[in-house]
């Protein structure tokens, strides 16, 4: 069955940045089930919590869960582990192999998009080919891994005028209040072998590209201090 989703990110059983969570599952219901989400807050919230107690996740450390929506109006709450207690640069560094894609069907928390994402990894993983760039047919560059894109260059920061989610918003305004020239645009493939460093961003935390296509090398000297200022931010927060 169809569904929409979003990973949130809970401390202990309380579910960080819910309402803009909350707001992102109502806009992709009216887009592709052509209606309000039927859930309420307070339903959600509450479900978010029992699944976490149920099944015996910490009370104090982060956790994650992932919300499906379906288009008859029920969901699903399923609870995951998360590896960092914060949010982190992750130390993981892919290598990177450019895959096409088009329509924004394969760029918003649906059913298809995860659908292409399981298969991306798991053709990656027998052919050892690292994490998929979703570039589209006019060459631009849409979604590393199935999440938004920051491309960091010489004299300016770019994230990707695709990307979309709680976490890239958040880094967007971290970064803004940074001394860099942060832009949002297009990112196209040809500019890549210019770019210092390529990170890609979602509730597992950042994460930098370490080589693309086995020739350019990129570093994550800039992706470092964006996780640690995220981090701070969110532990004044909480």
């Amino acid at each position: 069955m169809a569904y929409i989703y979003e990973h949130i990110r809970t401390q202990g059983y309380d579910p960080i940045y819910f309402e803009e969570h909350y707001t992102r599952l109502d806009s992709l219901a009216r887009t592709y089930f052509h209606e309000p989400l039927k859930t309420t807050r307070e339903v959600l919230r509450k479900a978010i919590a029992e699944c976490l107690k149920e099944e015996q996740f910490s009370p104090k450390m982060m956790n994650v869960v992932r919300v499906r929506c379906f288009a008859d109006g029920t969901f699903k709450v399923e609870a995951g582990w998360m590896i960092y207690n914060t949010f982190s640069l992750r130390a993981l560094h892919p290598q990177a192999h450019f895959c096409r894609v088009s329509g924004s069907l394969l760029t918003d928390n649906t059913s298809a998009k995860e659908a292409l994402v399981e298969f991306n990894q798991a053709s990656a993983f027998t052919a050892n080919e690292g994490v998929a760039v979703w570039a589209t047919e006019q060459g631009e560059v849409v979604a590393i891994d199935g999440a938004p894109v920051i491309a960091i260059f010489e004299d300016e920061i770019k994230f990707s005028r695709a990307g979309q989610g709680v976490e890239f918003d958040l880094a967007y305004d971290v970064v803004c209040k940074m001394k860099h020239k942060v832009v949002r645009g297009e990112i196209r493939i040809e500019e890549l072998s210019q770019a210092k460093e390529l990170l890609y961003i979602d509730y597992r935390g950042i994460t930098a590209v370490q080589t693309l296509d086995n020739s350019t090398i990129y570093m994550d000297i800039l992706a470092e201090k964006i996780a640690a200022h995220i981090a701070e931010r969110e532990s004044s927060n909480i």
